[in-house]
C-alpha cells in the first residue's frame, strides 16, 4: 500500500477526458484532476483565447484604418485634382466679354405675345470716369472692407456656411468680387448651396490673384444691375438721374448704391419709404468710413429721381406693372432677371386675354368722364380662378409712361404694391371667424349661425369707444338683426362688437387663411398696429391689405373654404424649350366648406341689392367697403367692391392711395356701391358674357351645434295676435342660435311657451312714419359700407 504521506504527482497531460470534464464544469466527472493546476491552466488559456480575439479585431480594424485613410486620401487628391483642373482652365472675363442678354418673352395664358423684354441698357466707362464718393457710396452699401480684405468675405461666407448648415435661412455674405463672380459666370449658378459657394469663392480668388483691387470694382460697377433695366453705374446715372455717371452728385450716388440690394424694392418711384432709410444706410457708411462728414450727412436732402423713361425694355403701361409682377413673382422662386435674359426666357403668364381685356374695358368705361374734383382717382383690378388661384386678370394702374387723371404720370401698383384699408368688404372674414368658433364648438365663444340675431343697433359703445353706423342705415338698425342682414346692411356696429366678442387676433388668423398676406411689400406683419396689436377695429376693416389678397380671399370662400396660392406665372423655359420653373400650387382648407358656403349665403343678395346685380341675373356673392379718412368722419379715402361667382373672384378698388377725400361725379363722398360696384359690374359682365349660369351656395350648413341643421319644417303662415306685451324676440340682444319652430299653431288667449312664429305687437298709436325699424319699410336704401 502506498504511503499516503507521498507527494502527488502532476497529472498526466495524456488524461484528457477528465480535464474536459472539468473544463465543461462537470466537477463531479473529473474528480481529483479538478486541481489548482487545472484552474490556473484554463484561466490561461482562456486569457490567450482573449489576447487572441483581440489580435484579430485590431488587425481587422487596422486594416479598416488603412483602406479608409487610402480613400479619404484617393477622395481628397481628386477634389484637389478639380479644383486645380477648375482654377486652371476658368478664364475670368472683363465685362466687354460678357454675353450679351437675350430677349425675353411673356406670354398670355393660351401662349400668345403679351409682351417682349430686352435687351439690357449697358455702356462700359473707365473707373476715373466714376467720382471718389461714387465709389464709396457703393463700397459702404455693399463691401466697406474692400480694399482691405481678401477677395473673399472671410465674415459674410462663414456666417453663411454656418447658417446654411445649421439648417437656417439660406444667407448670401458676398463681397464686391464675389458679386462680380456671380454676375460674370452663370456656370456658378445662382441656388444658395455650399457647392456653388465654392465655386464661387475659387472663381473670386483666381480673379483676385490676375487683378487689382481697382479693376474688379470697375469690372464690377460695369455689370452689376441697377433696376429699370440698367446695367452699370452709367446707365444707371442715365435711367435715374438722366445725367451721365462723371456728374453724380455724392446724395445721388448713394441712391444708385443703395438700389443694389433689391433694385425694385429701392426705386424711389415704387417704395420712397424704404429707398430714403437704404440712402440713409449708404451714408452712415461712408460716415463710418470717413469718406463723409456727419454734417455733410445732415446737410444732404434725398435727390429727386426723372420718370422711367423707355430703354429698350419695350413694355409700357399697364403691362409694364405686370411685368414687374411677374419677374418678382420669379425672383421670390428663384429666377432671376439675369438668368431670364441669358437665357432668352419664354414665360407663360395665368393672365386670360378675354378676361384682361375685360378689366381694361371696365377701367376705360367707368372713368372715361370723371369730374375735376375726380381726376385725384386711382384704381386697381384683380381677377382670380377661384379652382386654382390662377390670376385672370391684373390691372395695377395706367403705368409710368402713362399720365393719369390727373395729367400727371403715376409709377406705383395698386395691385400688389401698396394696402389700403378694405372697410366693409372685410366683414366676411369676421362673420367666417364667428362660424368657425361654432363648427368647432369652441369653447368660451358664442356659438352663431347666419340667422342669429345680434345687436345692430345705430350706435353702441365697444371696448370704450362709440360706434355708429353710417347715417344711410339708421332705419336699418336695431338690437336684434339676424346676421345674415347685418351683413346685407352692412351694419358697423355688428361686425366690431362681433370682432371683439371673436377675439380680434382669431379675425386676423383666419383672414390670413382664406388669403391677406402675413407681411405687406414693405416686409412688416399685417393686420396689425404700429405696436404690433390688432383691435376689433378689424371688424370694419382698419387695417390695409392688397386688392390681390382681397380677390383670393374671396376666392376660398368661393372654393368651399379650400385656399391656393395666388399666382401669376404657370411656367418658364429658355428659348431652346429647356424648362426653368413650373408652378407648383400649394392648397389647404382655409376653413370648414360649411364655413364658406355660408358665408356666401349672406353675401348673395349684395350685389342686387347694391344696383349691380349681374345680367341674365347670374349668381353672384359680394361686397362693398369704404374706409373713411382719418379724423374726417364725413370724408372717403378708399373704396371697393369685392365678389365672384364660380368662374371667376374679382377685387375692384378706387382711391388716392395717400388717405385723401375721394368723391363721386356729384362731388359727394365717393362709396364702394359707386364706382366700384359698377367697375366690378363691367367687368363680371362682359368677362362671363356667353358662359354657363352656375349655381352658388347651398341652404345653411351650420346649426349652432356646429352640425348641419334639420331639413327645413312645412311652413305655416303666422298668425299675429294683438297682446299687451312684445314676446317678440326681436328685442333680445343675446344670439338666437335657430330658426323659430313653425310646426305647432299658437294658442290665441295667451303667449306660447315655446319659440314660434306667432309674433304678439304691443297697442301703440299709429306712426305718422310708417317707415324704418326692422319690420317697415327702409326708410333710405343705402347699403352702408
Amino acid at each position: 500500500m502506498a504511503d499516503s504521506r507521498a507527494p502527488r504527482r502532476r497529472p498526466s497531460p495524456t488524461r484528457a477526458q477528465p480535464v474536459d470534464d472539468w473544463n465543461d464544469g462537470d466537477y463531479e466527472d473529473a474528480g481529483f484532476f479538478a486541481t489548482r493546476w487545472h484552474k490556473r491552466s484554463l484561466r490561461r488559456r482562456r486569457t490567450k483565447a482573449r489576447v487572441a480575439a483581440m489580435s484579430r479585431r485590431r488587425r481587422f480594424g487596422r486594416r479598416v484604418m488603412i483602406l479608409s485613410t487610402w480613400a479619404l486620401g484617393l477622395v481628397a487628391s481628386l477634389m484637389v485634382a478639380a479644383i486645380v483642373l477648375f482654377y486652371t482652365l476658368t478664364d475670368v472675363p472683363r465685362p466687354e466679354d460678357l454675353p450679351r442678354p437675350q430677349v425675353a418673352t411673356i406670354q398670355y395664358s393660351d401662349g400668345s405675345t403679351l409682351a417682349r423684354i430686352g435687351t439690357e441698357d449697358r455702356t462700359n466707362v473707365h473707373l476715373s470716369q466714376v467720382p471718389e464718393h461714387v465709389r464709396w457710396a457703393v463700397l459702404a452699401a455693399e463691401d466697406r472692407n474692400f480694399y482691405s480684405d481678401s477677395a473673399i468675405s472671410i465674415r459674410g461666407t462663414a456666417r453663411a456656411a454656418l447658417s446654411n448648415i445649421s439648417g437656417g435661412d439660406t444667407q448670401g455674405g458676398s463681397g464686391i468680387t464675389q458679386q462680380y463672380v456671380k454676375n460674370a459666370y452663370s456656370s456658378v449658378g445662382t441656388e444658395r448651396t455650399v457647392w456653388r459657394k465654392l465655386k464661387e469663392l475659387m472663381i473670386a480668388v483666381k480673379l483676385s490673384r490676375e487683378y487689382s483691387k481697382d479693376q474688379i470694382l470697375e469690372y464690377y460697377l460695369n455689370t452689376v444691375y441697377f433696376g429699370r433695366g440698367a446695367y452699370g453705374i452709367q446707365a444707371a446715372a442715365r435711367a435715374f438721374f438722366g445725367r451721365d455717371v462723371e456728374k453724380l452728385t455724392t446724395a445721388q450716388g448713394a441712391v444708385l448704391a443703395g438700389l443694389l440690394r433689391a433694385p425694385a424694392y429701392y426705386d424711389p418711384l415704387e417704395n420712397k419709404t424704404a429707398a430714403v432709410a437704404r440712402w440713409q444706410y449708404v451714408l452712415d457708411g461712408m460716415v463710418k468710413t470717413g469718406h463723409l462728414t456727419g454734417e455733410q450727412q445732415v446737410a444732404m436732402k434725398f435727390p429727386k429721381t426723372q420718370p422711367l423713361r423707355g430703354n429698350g425694355i419695350g413694355v409700357t403701361g399697364w403691362k409694364y406693372l405686370l411685368k414687374d409682377a411677374v419677374l418678382a413673382e420669379l425672383a421670390r422662386n428663384g429666377i432671376s432677371a439675369r438668368k431670364i435674359a441669358e437665357t432668352g426666357a419664354v414665360i407663360r403668364t395665368t393672365i386670360d386675354k378675354k378676361a384682361q381685356s375685360a378689366a381694361l374695358t371696365a377701367i376705360r368705361q367707368n372713368f372715361s368722364d370723371l369730374t375735376k374734383k375726380q381726376r385725384n382717382l386711382k384704381n386697381a383690378l384683380v381677377a382670380i380662378r377661384p379652382d386654382d388661384g390662377a390670376v385672370l386678370a391684373y390691372y395695377g394702374g395706367s403705368g409710368p409712361d402713362v399720365k393719369g387723371y390727373d395729367g400727371k404720370v403715376d409709377y406705383n401698383d395698386y395691385a400688389t404694391r401698396g394696402t389700403r384699408p378694405p372697410g366693409s368688404s372685410f366683414k366676411p372674414y369676421v362673420l367666417a371667424t364667428a362660424l368657425t368658433d361654432t363648427v368647432e364648438q369652441a369653447e368660451g365663444k358664442a356659438h352663431y349661425t347666419i340667422k342669429s340675431k345680434v345687436d345692430g343697433s345705430f350706435c353702441r359703445t365697444i371696448e370704450g369707444t362709440k360706434i355708429c353706423n353710417d347715417d344711410g342705415d339708421r332705419y336699418l338698425s336695431g338690437p336684434a338683426v339676424s346676421l345674415s342682414n347685418a351683413m346685407k346692411y352692412s351694419l358697423n356696429t355688428t361686425f366690431d362688437l362681433l370682432a371683439s366678442e371673436t377675439g380680434p387676433d382669431d379675425v386676423a388668423s383666419i383672414a390670413h387663411r382664406l388669403g391677406i398676406s402675413y407681411t405687406d411689400p414693405n416686409g412688416k406683419k399685417t393686420l396689425v398696429d404700429d405696436k404690433g396689436r390688432t383691435t376689433f377695429g378689424i371688424g370694419i376693416g382698419d387695417y390695409p391689405v392688397t386688392v390681390l389678397d382681397q380677390a383670393n380671399g374671396y376666392a376660398t370662400l368661393q372654393n368651399r373654404g379650400i385656399r391656393n396660392e395666388a399666382h401669376l406665372v404657370s411656367k418658364v423655359t429658355s428659348s431652346d424649350g429647356a424648362p426653368l420653373y413650373s408652378f407648383a400650387g400649394k392648397r389647404s382648407q382655409a376653413v370648414d366648406k360649411r364655413v364658406a358656403n355660408d358665408v356666401t349665403l349672406t353675401l348673395e343678395p349684395i350685389a342686387g341689392y347694391t344696383g349691380v346685380g349681374l345680367a341674365n341675373g347670374r349668381q353672384s356673392a359680394a361686397k362693398t367697403g369704404t374706409a373713411g379718412v382719418s379724423g374726417r368722419s364725413k370724408d372717403n379715402s378708399d373704396a371697393w367692391m369685392v365678389g365672384y361667382t364660380p368662374q371667376v373672384s374679382a377685387a375692384v378698388w378706387v382711391g388716392t392711395g395717400y388717405s385723401k377725400p375721394i368723391y363721386n361725379s356729384a362731388g359727394n363722398p365717393l362709396y364702394g356701391k359707386g364706382l366700384p360696384a359698377q367697375t366690378w359690374k363691367t367687368f363680371m359682365d362682359t368677362y362671363l358674357r356667353g358662359s354657363k349660369k352656375m349655381s352658388m351656395a347651398e341652404d345653411q350648413q351650420v346649426a349652432a351645434n356646429g352640425k348641419k341643421p334639420a331639413p327645413k319644417p312645412t311652413y305655416t303662415a303666422p298668425v299675429y295676435t294683438p297682446s299687451p306685451t312684445d314676446s317678440s324676440d326681436e328685442t333680445s340682444t343675446s344670439p338666437s342660435t335657430e330658426a323659430p319652430s313653425t310646426t305647432a299653431a299658437p294658442s290665441t288667449t295667451s303667449p306660447p311657451s315655446t319659440p314660434s312664429r306667432t309674433r304678439t305687437r304691443t297697442s301703440s298709436p299709429t306712426p305718422t312714419n310708417t317707415c324704418g325699424g326692422l319690420l317697415g319699410r327702409p326708410c333710405s336704401t343705402s347699403p352702408g359700407g
